[in-house]
């Protein structure tokens, strides 16, 4: 049985055991409504947005509000709210509390989301972020075509840059086909930036 804390299902039986567990936890309370949120995120959207709601009512500190924000981040993109989920992504790689060394989220894929979602209010930040990082070793294909694809569409998207947008295009379909298959949306308009 998994940990008390990592439940994969949800009803009111496993609720109610969860928070009798959770007030009974002596040490680690926030850790473990966190943990339980972010299980359910994709599963269980609203399950994992009440839990959210949750902890920041009642945490006892902030050490792990950035996972809290990565946790409705992932809730609020598996109902369509792709927006407030970009919202919550941006504060939880923002906004690490005081565990600044936890590793939540990763900056490249914010801005590749706020590209593929053509979510206009998130391309600044995206671009700012973008330009602060280097590019990704081809070794990790998957960074890879989030760094370009990502980059590529911001420029495209917002004019600043077209010849930029071409090279960053082509960079991400330089990749390899059965690779680039999984993102066929990205795919379709990188093709049209660099017009093959």
């Amino acid at each position: 049985m998994a940990d008390w804390y990592r439940q994969t299902e949800w009803n009111d039986e496993i609720e109610a055991f969860f928070f009798e567990k959770l007030r009974r936890a002596r040490a680690q309370r926030d850790q473990y409504i966190v943990i339980q949120a972010l299980t359910l995120a994709e599963s269980f959207p609203e399950v994992a947005l009440r839990l959210v709601d949750f902890y920041f009512e009642t945490r006892t500190d902030n050490f792990d509000d950035a996972r809290a924000r990565m946790a409705a981040s992932r809730a609020r993109f598996a109902s369509g709210g792709y927006e407030k989920a970009l919202d919550e992504y941006l504060e939880g790689i923002s906004d690490k509390g005081d565990g600044q060394a936890l590793y939540v989220g990763s900056p490249i894929q914010f801005a590749f989301l706020a590209a593929r979602y053509m979510s206009e209010k998130h391309y600044l930040p995206a671009l700012d972020i973008l330009h602060g990082i280097g590019q990704p070793p081809d070794t990790a294909p998957d960074m890879v075509l989030m760094y370009n694809a990502g980059y590529a569409l911001i420029l495209h998207e917002t004019g600043k840059d077209p010849n930029g947008a071409a090279a960053m295009a082509e960079k991400a379909l330089a990749l390899e086909e059965d690779f680039l298959a999984q993102f066929a949306d990205v795919v379709w308009r990188l093709r049209g930036i660099t017009r093959r």
